[in-house]
């Protein structure tokens, strides 16, 4: 028999075998509890420590057919207690069980009181709060499930009910944790949040200073007060004792931004201790903490012609050697433009818009109408044959059908003509080429070299594509006797040079050496970003003739022992990473976070983790992310969980700068891109009409009438307080008024403050009124359609696959930097396609503030027909007025104005009509060839005949007796 069980745990007890077992000499064992220790002792004097452990196993209590047993953790191992009767057995069980929840109760309110610990430091943080659980899931792993708790009268469950709570914790009970803290902070610092600045803070801004998630991204619209929320935040650290001013660290980019934080602190919160620092000083703290000096600035720092002459310098020297000579004329002669298929295009304007974009010239510098060309033209020049681009064929061609013949290029010296067709092997053109006249064309060049005995070349896209062009068009030059004399690498070199050719890659060099060194590469970074490149081998050609020029001036550092602004990023990066530099800073406030870039988050980073306890305070607006080409990585914003970890993101919703017109046109326009992140922004100020109004009118100054600006100016003056402010902002420099002009118009219009600048300057900036200049299309366009030299692309962050993303953004803010009306001044006939997109998706414009032209009006009915991009603008010419392609003279098509009024003409069905209603003329065109149809006399009366119908040599003679435009109209609708 075993001992009896009582409700209370005894000291000691026996645990006996069935009788039947003992029989077979099955010993009974003791236990006692000695010390908080629970010892068990076998009949022949053994003895074990039995551990609470037993807890978590499942089979401690295994009952057989007839008998129980008890499996027991000891400091030995595993015990099998056997042969117990089962009521016995459940009843020393209990004992146990009892024993061993007394015994585990000291260490679990120790768990309970370091998870206390870290629930009363502060705001509960992901980091923190998954700590409470790890230590309660370990806690309660211990125990594993709790027992009718009426069994144990003597044993306080409380704390393990409270671990297996804790241990059972998600998201929406830490979001619950959140809620509460963040209510009793915002009561307990009321007083704080409504004094700090001149204003008491929002609701969403006294959250983002009170909310300190281990990562903490504010995203700040334009006019919310972010300045004001960041300097509430430091204030609310130190205010509620989570800070010293020491452990704070508030970052920006620039001098003038630092400088302003740090004039508001002082302002706000007084002499309080807290520092703004730029990235770049910051990087030289750390640099002289570690080295234990102040480092020096190289001169080349702060002097970009300096630097770019010590390039030039570097670049000749290393000109000067066999290999260094091949790799530069190899590079100039097959990589110095992006590969682009012309058959990849939807129209030839478009095709034009990639050559003009890219400034496509050959080694000689003259433009040319493809890349096929421009290759064909350097290789002439590498192999010493002199050529004419778009000579006039040696013999007249110009008839009613076609103008003289240019072909692609003449040779002087041996009377040899090369045209390059656009052709596959199949002999289809491009989409927008009509493959059919295409092949007329080209029958009839042919002939005439037939005719008139003319030596010709003929090359074809399709070479170009599979890397044959140079060898068909040596095969075919020694057909014709050709001996090619390849000039010597200098002489080649030394074209270059005159052409202009060396001296603007030695500028590209200098701004590829700033770009290399500002990323700041770790191992690895360099080559990933040549294969992510749309031309991995253009790019490692680019680089093979850089870093011979990055060795150079890296030495010339060292010699003097000098660092650059790049070094103190990328040096500081070293030695917090390497741990040389132990950072104090547990606060980490980051301005304008949008800027950042990839060394620059890498720093933060880096900071960040060499405190446990550091968290990261960001504070940025995606939408006004417009410094990519500086290395700006907006993706750390955009994709800021998966960069940087568990991450609260508060918006500030509420502009104190502009009306809800002028947000409702900005922010649609910026979310066409569904990579910004979606955000309501809520206006202070309410208007019930629109305050972004468009001036349509041609760019062209009537002499003794005010230029559009002018009347712009006008409309301002007349509404607005004296006083006013008026920024006068352009995509580019030359787009806005210079010095004299400016000092012009201030007289002029003396109640106004005016002031220019470019977009990207009027950033942080804000004017009761707005006027935005040069919004037009084209390379300097608004958006600008310039584009990065693709060596400088493959060393930035990664370009967003959204058409002119960037420049979406900075026509935001542009906007954005009105208080009361924004002005857009644009030609209807080269319109901005943002001007465009905003008539044609009816944004809610002021279309009526100012008069508007009847061809301003129907400027998407005078398109070019024949490159679809282009437009349709007035040019004057030999024999009059006419209306000629604005993408002239890769696009030179061309046509009449209306010969009664002057105005364009649209094309309605075979019409050309003009587009000015109070005169309605129209000219019928001919199926034929195309020229307007004109009505004649003849014997047999009035009939209708080509303009091209002549009654000797060429003509068309297509004639018709009668033609009914108004039926014709109505056939067509």
């Amino acid at each position: 028999m075993t001992q009896s069980s009582s409700e209370t745990p005894g000291i000691s007890r026996v645990i006996k075998p069935h009788w039947f077992l003992r029989l077979f000499g099955v010993e009974p064992v003791s236990l006692s509890l000695i010390d908080e220790r629970l010892e068990l002792k076998t009949v022949n004097g053994q003895r074990y420590t039995v551990l609470p452990d037993s807890l978590t196993k499942t089979n401690t209590k295994i009952e057989g057919l007839f008998f129980a047993d008890l499996c027991l953790t000891t400091d030995r191992g595993e015990l099998l207690i056997n042969g117990l009767p089962k009521l016995a057995c459940e009843e020393h069980y209990r004992w146990l069980t009892g024993i061993w929840f007394s015994q585990l109760s000291p260490a679990m309110q120790q768990v309970l009181a370091d998870i206390q610990r870290l629930l009363s430091a502060g705001y509960p943080r992901t980091s923190r709060l998954k700590q409470v659980v790890a230590l309660a899931q370990q806690a309660v792993k211990q125990f594993k499930t709790l027992p009718d708790r009426t069994s144990f009268p003597n044993v306080d469950f409380t704390v393990f009910e409270t671990l297996q709570f804790k241990a059972g914790w998600k998201e929406a009970d830490f979001n619950l944790l959140r809620q509460q803290y963040i209510r009793k902070q915002l009561a307990l610092h009321q007083q704080f949040f409504d004094k700090v600045e001149s204003k008491p803070l929002t609701e969403k801004q006294r959250e983002a200073c009170v909310v300190d998630e281990d990562n903490n991204l504010v995203l700040a619209g334009a006019g919310t007060g972010k300045t004001s929320t960041m300097v509430g935040r430091a204030g609310y650290l130190l205010q509620s004792g989570q800070a010293q001013a020491s452990e704070i660290l508030m970052l920006a980019f620039a001098n003038k931004a630092a400088a302003e934080m740090q004039e508001r602190i002082e302002k706000r919160l007084g002499d309080c201790g807290i520092t703004a620092s730029t990235f770049h000083k910051l990087g030289k703290d750390i640099i002289a903490s570690v080295e234990g000096k102040q480092p020096s600035l190289s001169p080349l720092a702060e002097d970009d012609k300096l630097l770019a002459k010590h390039v030039n310098e570097w670049f000749e020297e290393h000109l000067k050697q066999p290999a260094y000579q091949k790799l530069v004329l190899d590079y100039f002669q097959n990589y110095l433009y992006p590969v682009k298929n012309a058959f990849d295009f939807d129209s030839e304007g478009a095709y034009f818009d990639y050559i003009l974009a890219n400034d496509i010239r050959t080694l000689k510098g003259e433009k040319v109408k493809s890349l096929g060309e421009c290759l064909i033209a350097n290789y002439l020049l590498r192999q010493g044959i002199e050529y004419q681009y778009e000579a006039r064929y040696e013999h007249p061609t110009a008839d009613v059908f076609h103008r003289q013949y240019q072909p692609d290029f003449y040779l002087p010296d041996y009377g040899i003509y090369i045209e390059f067709y656009g052709i596959d092997r199949q002999g289809n053109t491009a989409p927008y080429v009509n493959r059919q006249a295409y092949h007329e064309g080209m029958a009839w060049k042919l002939q005439l070299h037939q005719r008139h005995g003319t030596k010709l070349v003929t090359l074809y896209h399709y070479q170009h594509l599979d890397g044959t062009l140079y060898t068909e068009l040596d095969k075919q030059f020694a057909s014709f006797g050709v001996k090619p004399e390849p000039l010597p690498r200098e002489a080649v070199l030394e074209t270059l040079r005159e052409f202009g050719a060396i001296s603007a890659f030695a500028q590209l060099l200098s701004d590829l050496l700033k770009r290399y060194r500002a990323n700041c590469y770790e191992p690895g970074q360099l080559d990933k970003a040549i294969d992510a490149a749309d031309n991995p081998q253009q790019v490692q050609a680019a680089l093979s003739l850089l870093l011979p020029v990055v060795d150079d001036y890296q030495c010339l550092l060292a010699r003097n022992n000098h660092i650059d602004f790049d070094d103190m990023i990328g040096k500081a990066l070293s030695y917090v990473k390497i741990g040389r530099f132990k950072s104090r800073w547990k606060y980490l406030l980051v301005d304008e976070f949008q800027d950042i870039s990839d060394a620059r988050a890498r720093l933060v980073t880096y900071l960040r983790d060499s405190v446990p306890v550091a968290s990261l305070f960001c504070v940025g607006d995606d939408w006004q992310a417009i410094y990519r080409f500086t290395g700006s990585d907006l993706q750390f914003t955009t994709d800021f969980i998966s960069r940087f970890g568990p991450t609260q993101t508060t918006p500030l919703d509420l502009t104190f700068r502009f009306n809800n017109s002028i947000s409702d046109v900005a922010s649609r326009f910026v979310l066409q891109n569904p990579q910004q992140v979606r955000k309501q922004l809520n206006t202070l100020t309410r208007v019930t009409k629109p305050t972004v109004s468009l001036m349509r009118a041609d760019n062209r100054i009537s002499p003794g009438e005010p230029d559009r600006l002018e009347r712009v100016l006008q409309k301002i003056s007349s509404i607005a307080e004296p006083g006013s402010t008026v920024y006068l902002l352009g995509r580019f420099g030359f787009n806005l008024p210079d010095y004299a002009e400016l000092k012009r118009l201030s007289r002029q219009f003396n109640q106004l403050k005016l002031a220019c600048f470019s977009i990207h300057a009027s950033k942080g900036k804000e004017a009761d009124y707005v006027v935005i200049l040069g919004l037009e299309n084209g390379k300097h366009g608004f958006p600008s359609q310039k584009v990065t030299h693709p060596l400088l692309e493959a060393l930035l962050p990664a370009k967003e696959q959204f058409a002119y993303a960037e420049e979406r953004r900075l026509f935001y803010v542009a906007l954005t930097r009105a208080r009361h009306r924004a002005y857009l001044i644009t030609d209807m006939a080269v319109a901005s396609e943002f001007v465009v997109e905003l008539l044609n998706d009816k944004y809610p414009l002021e279309l009526n503030e100012f008069e508007t032209s009847l061809s301003q009006q129907l400027f998407h009915l005078i398109k070019c027909i024949k490159c679809k991009t282009g437009s349709m603008v007035p040019r004057a010419g030999q024999f009059g007025a006419f209306f000629g392609c604005n993408k002239y003279p890769l696009c030179n098509h061309t046509e009449p104005g209306c010969s009664q009024c002057g105005s364009a003409m649209t094309r309605k069905g075979r019409f050309n009509v003009c587009l000015h209603n109070a005169c309605g003329h129209w000219v019928p065109v001919c199926p034929k060839c195309g020229a307007e149809i004109l009505q004649r006399s003849g014997r047999n009366g009035v009939f209708w005949s080509c303009r091209n119908s002549r009654k000797e040599g060429m003509s068309c003679g297509h004639k018709e007796q009668v033609i009914d435009y108004l039926t014709s109209l109505k056939t067509l609708s």
